[in-house]
């Protein structure tokens, strides 16, 4: 029975009864005036018991609804009330109890209908929020840069594995501890904490500091950047509060092996053009003395021609790097030529330099050797260097050989010489701009840059350049190119 068909029943029962004692009332009123001369006592006492009677049954009915119908009203929304509070609480319970199927039951219908909805909405945020937690929580995991997250408090609430291998400490041995009192005994962590306390944040005009972790071996320099973590402070609050700090520390190694090979590069430049500089101004000088014969003035116009052309291949190695960095590419006269051609005007060309330090210089070319797809200009600018290279590192009076074989589809050229070789943990950084011989200050002379552009000018024609050489073994260098 629903809610409100309880509550006309109660009221029209009580209504029935005051209808049924006023009705008796009016009748027995109506009786007296029209001519009731005397009234028997029996009939009096039925009619004062009638009246009790109704008196009686609307009382008690009053009383009983007075008292059930607000229970009637007020007991299932109360229980209704405890369901939802049961359901809003930490406890397992999902849905409220329908008891009967009344008004109070329809709105408990409605509300699991609801909470249904609810918890199907929440199930997808949950969701939705677990991945991005997993993508976040990976992204952070896989980043090549040394992350930490400190609260307002001070404690650590995140560290990436890079912060963890770079400070030496376990993710257990940082998370939910306070930084200060980790640094306390941790030497790396409270350097790390000097500039928070400095108030050197990222953004600001003071550059980032660059620490030294000197257990990453060839890759020791990080660059420490604190960004602080600001939260809206309520409506009205005024200024965001800070949250907390992030400390990113970044790789700047290659940076630093960069600014070293342009120091070291700038160095070499300027010792390499103040000599022939110097060369010439000297032999000009001696050239406008009267006291000069002609055949000290012809000795010295080839000694500044011979530094002019030294300063105008140096130029040219500059000019041709610049290009290559502008994305200018090489620019290839691809042909067939011979490379018997080749080596000969390598070869003539630096002769001056073998017979200076007394190289005996020999050639293995087979008479069937084919003809390759190349640029004439651009590969004998690279046997050049390789000769100049190997004469530069060898002692006097050693031997050189160039060799060329077929080798498949591909001819290859090699240039040997019994200088003081290159360690293999090198082979790969000679040909690497500005880099130079390893360990060869002795042998100063080189901008660093002739092996870096051979290879680029080896690989524009499709071949490659590489080096064969040990310590104390001397050094082959190698190239290829394709057989026309």
């Amino acid at each position: 029975m629903s809610l409100k068909l309880k509550i006309r029943l109660s009221v029209f029962l009580l209504l029935l009864l005051l209808l049924g004692l006023g009705g008796y009332a009016f009748l027995t009123m109506s009786y007296l005036e029209h001519g009731a001369h005397g009234i028997k006592q029996a009939d009096f006492n039925a009619a004062r018991a009638t009246v009790l009677v109704f008196l009686a049954a609307g009382t008690a009915v009053g009383i009983v609804m007075m008292v059930r119908l607000p229970r009637i009203v007020v007991r299932p929304l109360h229980r209704l009330t405890a369901d939802m509070e049961r359901v809003a609480g930490p406890g397992p319970a999902t849905r409220v109890a329908v008891g009967r199927r009344d008004e109070v039951g329809s709105v408990a219908a409605a509300v699991n209908l609801v909470l249904s909805q609810a918890q199907a909405d929440r199930r997808t945020t949950l969701a939705e929020l677990f991945t991005e937690r997993n993508r976040m929580a990976s992204l952070v995991r896989n980043l090549d840069e040394g992350l930490l997250l400190l609260d307002e408090h001070g404690i650590i609430v995140l560290a990436n594995p890079v912060a963890c291998d770079l400070l030496g400490l376990p993710q257990t041995a940082l998370l939910g501890q306070s930084a200060a009192a980790v640094a306390a005994t941790h030497e790396l962590l409270r350097e790390l904490l000097v500039p928070l306390a400095e108030a050197n944040l990222a953004g600001d005009a003071v550059p980032d500091p660059v620490f030294t972790f000197p257990h990453k071996g060839d890759a020791p320099h990080y660059q420490l950047s604190i960004s602080p973590i600001t939260t809206a402070a309520g409506p009205g609050a005024g200024q965001p509060v800070a949250a907390g700090y992030i400390f990113c520390l970044r790789n700047v190694s290659d940076f630093k092996k960069l600014d070293e090979v342009k120091s070291t590069f700038l160095a070499t430049i300027s010792h390499e053009l103040k000599t022939p500089l110097a060369s010439i101004k000297l032999s000009l000088m001696l050239l406008q003395n009267p006291r000069t014969t002609d055949a000290e003035r012809h000795t010295l116009a080839a000694g500044i021609g011979e530094e002019t052309q030294r300063l105008l291949s140096m130029v040219g190695q500059l000019i041709d790097v610049s290009r290559l960095d502008a994305g200018a590419g090489i620019k290839l006269n691809v042909q067939p030529m011979r490379l018997a051609d080749v080596i000969g005007y390598a070869t003539r060309t630096v002769l001056p330099q073998l017979h200076d330090k007394q190289l005996q210089l020999s050639t293995t070319l087979p008479d069937t050797l084919p003809a390759v797809h190349g640029d004439v200009e651009k590969t004998t600018w690279v046997l050049i260097n390789l000769l100049s290279n190997a004469i530069r590192y060898s002692p006097a009076g050693a031997p050189l050989c160039i060799r060329a074989v077929p080798w498949g589809e591909m001819v290859r050229v090699s240039v040997e010489d019994c200088g003081p070789g290159i360690p293999a943990e090198h082979h790969r950084r000679i040909f690497e701009r500005f880099a130079g011989m390893p360990g060869q200050a002795e042998h100063s002379g080189s901008s660093g840059l002739g092996l870096s552009i051979s290879r680029e000018f080896i690989g524009a024609q499709g071949g490659q350049l590489w080096v064969e050489s040990e310590s104390a073994a001397g050094s082959r260098f190698l190239f290829t190119l394709p057989v026309a």
